[in-house]
């Protein structure tokens, strides 16, 4: 919707949306400094406007055709969003041997008992799958309910274990991103000169600062061009000098 800087909004608590305005470019609009009645937040927009520069270092990974060298550097430890119920990713095998004995394993808490789920894998290529991670004896969990995953390195042959990664996973549902990337470019699409490589920086950006601050933008490209919104995932995220 369009808004103006007058306008006074009514906010509930942790929402946040992002503002897109022709002169001042992308903003976030957060109940941070909305003054509180009740459970709800009301605030000017003028008085809750964030410029997007705090999200700025945040990165993606499996951009380019390599293996995951580091697990924590793939998943980070802060928001990692997948699209759609899974993703697959390929690991370096020097550095994550799979074999029977050796495997990796997702780890979290639910109702106070921690569960465990094996990654399943076929020869270096890792899945993450919702319906098999956060599924207990058939019963689902939402991963809403679930503080943090960890992911740990087993080798059964010398019963060790060693963490690897620890963060928030946040699936993004596939219809829901399209139909959010579709207003979006409709904003931008104004624009004649737009091309491949400036769009995918305006929904690199977007996902970036509204869903997760890590990806794997190499997924993300494949389901940009699957869906129409670039002709080629040869296309590069080139910040602007305000998000350097």
């Amino acid at each position: 919707m369009k808004i103006k800087s007058s306008d006074n909004l009514k906010l509930s608590k942790g929402a946040k949306a992002v503002m897109i305005g022709s002169r001042r470019g992308r903003f976030i609009l957060t109940t941070k400094r909305a003054k509180k009645k009740g459970t709800e937040f009301y605030a000017f927009v003028k008085d809750v406007v964030s410029p997007l520069k705090k999200n700025a270092k945040a990165s993606t990974r499996g951009a380019e055709d390599t293996d995951v060298e580091s697990l924590k550097g793939y998943f980070g430890d802060t928001d990692f969003a997948i699209i759609g119920k899974k993703v697959a990713f390929n690991v370096n095998l020097s550095n994550y041997p799979l074999s029977k004995t050796k495997f990796l394993v997702c780890r979290y808490v639910y109702n106070g008992k921690a569960i465990n789920k094996k990654l399943p894998y076929e020869g270096n290529t890792v899945t993450f799958d919702r319906s098999r991670i956060f599924t207990k004896n058939g019963t689902k969990i939402s991963p809403d309910e679930v503080e943090q995953i960890e992911i740990y390195y087993f080798d059964r042959s010398n019963r060790s274990s060693r963490k690897e990664a620890a963060f928030n996973v946040v699936f993004v549902d596939s219809d829901e991103l399209k139909n959010e990337l579709t207003e979006l470019l409709a904003i931008y699409n104004k624009d004649k000169n737009l091309n491949d490589n400036a769009k995918y920086a305006h929904v690199y950006t977007y996902v970036r600062d509204v869903h997760g601050k890590y990806f794997d933008e190499k997924v993300f490209k494949k389901w940009l061009k699957a869906n129409g919104f670039i002709s080629s995932t040869d296309v590069k995220f080139k910040p602007q000098k305000s998000e350097k």
